[in-house]
């Protein structure tokens, strides 16, 4: 059957994540539902991955199979107008049957963002922080980040199903005048690990942590320590690689 590869944009506030779920409201089962009014079938949405409740996303990656060609201009104007406009699939291509969005990404790249002065523009896209932060400290923990690590003690606490070995090839902070972008890109991911290396690293850089709590927490899956989470709703999903 016919496979085809969507990107999809989202701006998670009013969702339950990415992931299909009873009773609640989640951007996968949005996009099913819409793919199902237009082309008249239920459909099946694989996704490369899930992001939690309140996390955007600009190119999450998805496919589907439908047994006829698709008219793919036609298909994405369709998904407008029955779409949420917090959703929107703008992108579509026909893929090799035995493409999958999930197992054949290679890498997975995130941002955070951060102000520190008030932004209405991205009041739901960002965190604000009054603090005068030790942004010296926090890239030196940026750079301990890179690499292969087991990020145990940044994942979602009492969490004990997934293996947490993830490789980091990127992790670096920006600052443009009163905004700081953090992006991270890896292999893979384990849950709320990048709201935890962030909210751990924003610690060290406001000074209630010292550099070597960081760099135990990273080097030592049993130390007595976690990670500080930072809030959902100023993270992104950025690209996906293949």
């Amino acid at each position: 059957m016919p496979r085809y590869k969507i990107s999809i944009s989202y701006d998670g506030t009013a969702y339950c994540g990415w992931q299909r779920q009873p009773n609640v409201n989640t951007v996968e089962e949005e996009v099913e539902e819409a793919l199902g009014r237009i082309l008249r079938t239920s459909v099946d949405v694989i996704g490369q991955g899930r992001t939690d409740s309140g996390v955007h996303a600009e190119a999450q990656v998805a496919h589907f199979d439908y047994e006829e060609p698709i008219d793919k201009d036609k298909l994405l104007y369709g998904l407008l107008g029955v779409l949420p406009r917090d959703i929107s699939v703008w992108e579509m291509e026909k893929v090799p049957d035995d493409f999958h969005a999930r197992f054949e990404a290679t890498s997975r790249q995130y941002r955070y963002q951060i102000v520190t002065r008030p932004a209405p523009l991205l009041r739901n896209l960002s965190i604000m922080v009054w603090n005068d932060l030790d942004m010296k400290a926090m890239h030196t923990c940026a750079g301990m980040i890179c690499g292969t690590h087991n990020f145990v003690n940044f994942r979602k606490t009492n969490e004990n199903r997934q293996d947490a070995v993830c490789t980091i090839n990127h992790s670096v902070f920006q600052i443009d005048d009163y905004k700081i972008t953090y992006r991270i890109r890896a292999n893979r991911f384990v849950h709320h690990m990048v709201r935890r290396l962030v909210g751990s690293m924003l610690n060290v850089g406001k000074g209630k942590w010292e550099i070597d709590r960081f760099f135990e927490m990273l080097q030592s899956p049993e130390c007595r320590y976690n990670g500080h989470g930072a809030a959902a709703k100023a993270l992104i999903l950025e690209k996906i690689i293949y």
